[in-house]
C-alpha cells in the first residue's frame, strides 16, 4: 500500500516537471516590452505552481483513502484471545431441570393441583389457575433451562415442546369455562401436557457441562 502510495504521488510530481515551462528562446521585439515577457513567464510559472499544489493534496488523500478501504476492520480479524462461551455447571443445569421436575412431579406442583381441580371438578378453580400458570412452567422455569442447550436443533425441538405446553393449558382453560365443562377433555389435555413436558426434561442430557 505504502508502494503505491509513493508511486501515485510520484506520478502527480512528474506530471508537473514535465509540465514545467521550458526555457524559452525568444527575439525580442522592439516593439514589446521585456518586462511583458517576462511577466507572462511568471505568470505561467505560478499557474504551474498552483496546479501543482492542488494535485498534491489529491494524491496525499488519495493514499489515505486506499490505505484506509483495504485495512481489515477489527471485527472481521481472528482475535486468538477472544473468550470461548463458558460451559454451565451440572448443579446449574440440574438446578434448573429440576424446577420443572416440581411443577411435573411434586405432590405440591401445579400439574397436581391441575388433576385435583379435576377430579373435584372445581371449574372455576382450575379456570383461574390455567389463566396465569402458563407464565410460571412454559415462560419462566422451561424458558430458563432452554437457554442452556447449545445445539440448534435441540433447542428448536425444546422450543416446540414448551409452546405446546401452552396450547395444552388453552386447551384445559377451555375445558373448565362455565357451559364447557369437561372432565374427559380437561383430563386429555392435562395428560398431553405431561407427554410435552417430559419429552422436554429428555433433552437434559445433550447439554454439556463442566468436568
Amino acid at each position: 500500500l505504502l508502494v503505491l502510495g509513493v508511486a501515485l504521488l510520484l506520478t502527480t510530481i512528474s506530471a508537473f516537471s514535465f509540465a514545467s515551462p521550458k526555457p524559452i528562446k525568444t527575439k525580442l521585439n522592439t516593439c514589446t516590452p521585456k518586462s511583458n515577457n517576462n511577466e507572462n513567464l511568471e505568470s505561467s510559472f505560478s499557474n504551474k505552481r498552483r496546479d501543482f499544489l492542488k494535485r498534491v493534496p489529491s494524491a496525499l488523500l488519495g493514499l489515505a483513502t486506499v490505505t484506509t478501504l483495504t485495512k481489515v476492520p477489527p471485527s472481521l480479524a481472528l482475535d486468538a484471545s477472544s473468550p470461548v462461551e463458558e460451559l454451565p455447571t451440572k448443579q446449574v443445569v440440574t438446578a434448573s431441570f429440576d424446577a420443572i421436575r416440581y411443577e411435573l412431579l411434586d405432590p405440591n406442583g401445579g400439574v397436581s393441583y391441575m388433576q385435583g381441580r379435576i377430579d373435584q371438578q372445581d371449574w372455576d378453580g382450575l379456570l383461574e389457575f390455567t389463566k396465569t400458570y402458563d407464565l410460571e412452567l412454559r415462560k419462566k422455569r422451561m424458558g430458563t433451562a432452554k437457554k442452556l442447550f447449545q445445539d440448534k436443533d435441540i433447542k428448536s425441538k425444546a422450543t416446540e415442546y414448551a409452546n405446546a405446553v401452552t396450547f395444552d393449558l388453552i386447551g384445559i382453560n377451555r375445558s373448565s369455562r362455565k357451559g364447557q365443562e369437561n372432565v374427559e377433555f380437561a383430563n386429555k389435555y392435562l395428560e398431553e401436557l405431561r407427554g410435552d413436558v417430559t419429552k422436554f426434561l429428555s433433552l437434559e442430557d445433550t447439554i454439556q457441562v463442566q468436568s
